[in-house]
């Protein structure tokens, strides 16, 4: 179980870039030079934590913007958390 009132920092080293037309986003760790993609709902996931959101309150607005339930909005948000904070974009807040 995931504590829902634990947030997270981005971390300063990755820059985004969005694709135009496409509704995904690129990750480019600049310390490690590896990149990654994000889709539209991990895009909106990533705005939700650098603005400092906590897991709850992503998973709450992430059921409202795309009408889903909230445990597969859970599942989601933490699966992605997980692989984030494993290739240090993130880190715990």
């Amino acid at each position: 179980m995931i504590d829902h009132n634990q947030s997270f920092k981005t971390s300063p080293d990755v820059v985004v870039t969005e694709l135009d037309g496409e509704n995904e986003s690129v990750l480019l760790h600049l310390g490690t030079k590896k990149y990654y993609t994000l889709n539209e709902t991990g895009v909106r996931i990533w705005q939700l934590l650098g603005e400092g959101d906590t897991i709850g309150e992503v998973i709450r607005k992430i059921c409202t913007e795309y009408e889903v339930s909230s445990a597969s909005a859970e599942k989601s948000v933490s699966e992605l958390i997980q692989s984030l904070l494993k290739e240090a974009l993130l880190s715990q807040g």
